[in-house]
C-alpha cells in the first residue's frame, strides 16, 4: 500500500471524525494519549515486561501508537486549517542516535501541549495559523525522528494504520467500533 499524500490524508481524516465524533472531537487529547502509548512500550521495552522484551511484540505496538498520534494530527490540521509534510527535515532523520530518544519525547510533549494551548484560541489571525502549522509539523518531525530510530517508515505506517481505522464506526457501535 502507498502512503496517501499529507493532505488526502487530512481531509479523509477529518470527514471520518466528524461522521464518528461530530462535536466530541479532541484530536490534540489524542496525540498525547499516543505519545503516552509510544512511551509505554519504550518504557516497558526497557524494563523487559510485558513482553515488549519481544521486537515484534514492541515494533507492533509502537508503531501503531506513532500511527495513530499521525491520524489525530490529522484530525487536528483539519479542524485548524493546518498542514504538514512528511520528510520536511530529512537531515535530522540521518543523525540521529537511541541518546536523542528522551529529546524527542520532550519535544513531542511540548509540542503537544502548545497544540492544546492554540485549542483555546480562535484560529482566524494569520500568526495564529502560522503557529498551527508550526506545531503540526512540530508534531511530525518528531514523530519521524522517533519512527527513524527504531527503522520505522512512518508515512507507510499510518497507511496501513489508516485503512483500517477508516473502517471503524464508533456511531453504530460506540463500545467496538465493530473490531
Amino acid at each position: 500500500m502507498t502512503p496517501k499524500n499529507e493532505a488526502q490524508l487530512i481531509e479523509e481524516v477529518s470527514r471520518w471524525a466528524e461522521q464518528n465524533f461530530a462535536t466530541c472531537r479532541a484530536p490534540a487529547l489524542g496525540v498525547i494519549e499516543e505519545i503516552g502509548e509510544a512511551t509505554h512500550c519504550v518504557l516497558k521495552k526497557f524494563q523487559k515486561i510485558r513482553g515488549f522484551n519481544r521486537l515484534d511484540y514492541f515494533e507492533k505496538h509502537f508503531t501503531d501508537a506513532l500511527a495513530d498520534c499521525v491520524i489525530y494530527l490529522c484530525d487536528w490540521c483539519a479542524l485548524h486549517k493546518a498542514f504538514f509534510n512528511f520528510g520536511r527535515n530529512q537531515h535530522q532523520l540521518e543523525t540521529l542516535t537511541f541518546d536523542d530518544e528522551h529529546t524527542i519525547i520532550v519535544h513531542l510533549l511540548q509540542g503537544s501541549a502548545a497544540m492544546l494551548a492554540l485549542d483555546l484560541n480562535v484560529m482566524e489571525d494569520t500568526a495564529m495559523q502560522a503557529a498551527a502549522n508550526a506545531m503540526a509539523q512540530r508534531i511530525c518531525t518528531g514523530l519521524e525522528c522517533w519512527a527513524t530510530l527504531y527503522k520505522i517508515d512512518l508515512p507507510l505506517a499510518v497507511s496501513a494504520t489508516w485503512s483500517e481505522v477508516s473502517k471503524r464506526d464508533w456511531v453504530k457501535n460506540p463500545v467496538t467500533a465493530g473490531n
